[in-house]
């Protein structure tokens, strides 16, 4: 009896440590704290596939346009790059690729999700790796404000929406 009660105070000591300015068991820094889910209602933000290095997507609105920037990776290296013009018409979001190859993406929105659709345009292989996926891909808005956009980087390491 007399240990369980030893062993009691102990449990409970270690318990209140915590709790009176010690850091044990404390976050270690602002990032460790969970953020609120990122704003709907613009499409500005850092949209992210889960990886090892995950896919990204960023868009900055300017007044009435908006751009995207986009980088995919796949378990051998890099996958898609490319940016352009990114319009939204209620859960349909067009990113218009810039370069040599037409590529017009129509996904779905959903809340926070964006969904790429299963077969794509044959122009946008262009901006892809052999072998690459850019179809289905899966986002998820993690920020969103225009410094979260900002995050993002291309393949080099470069800001990707700037």
């Amino acid at each position: 009896m007399r240990k369980a009660l030893i062993l009691a105070f102990a449990l409970a000591g270690c318990g209140s440590a915590a709790g009176n300015g010690s850091r044990a068991g404390q976050a270690a820094g602002p990032d460790a704290r969970p953020r609120p889910p990122a704003q709907t209602w613009t499409l500005t933000g850092l949209y992210e596939a889960p990886g090892a290095r995950p896919s990204q997507v960023c868009i900055v609105e300017e007044g009435a346009r908006a751009r995207f920037g986009l980088v995919t990776w796949q378990s051998r290296g890099p996958g898609c790059s490319g940016a352009g013009a990114a319009v939204r018409r209620g859960d349909v979001l067009t990113l218009t690729m810039d370069g040599d190859s037409p590529c017009a993406i129509v996904a779905q929105v959903r809340g926070r999700a964006v969904t790429f659709p299963a077969a794509l345009p044959r122009g946008c292989a262009y901006y892809c790796a052999p072998g690459a996926p850019l179809a289905g891909l899966a986002l998820t808005k993690t920020g969103g404000r225009r410094e979260d956009a900002l995050r993002a980087r291309d393949l080099v390491g470069d800001p990707l929406c700037g």
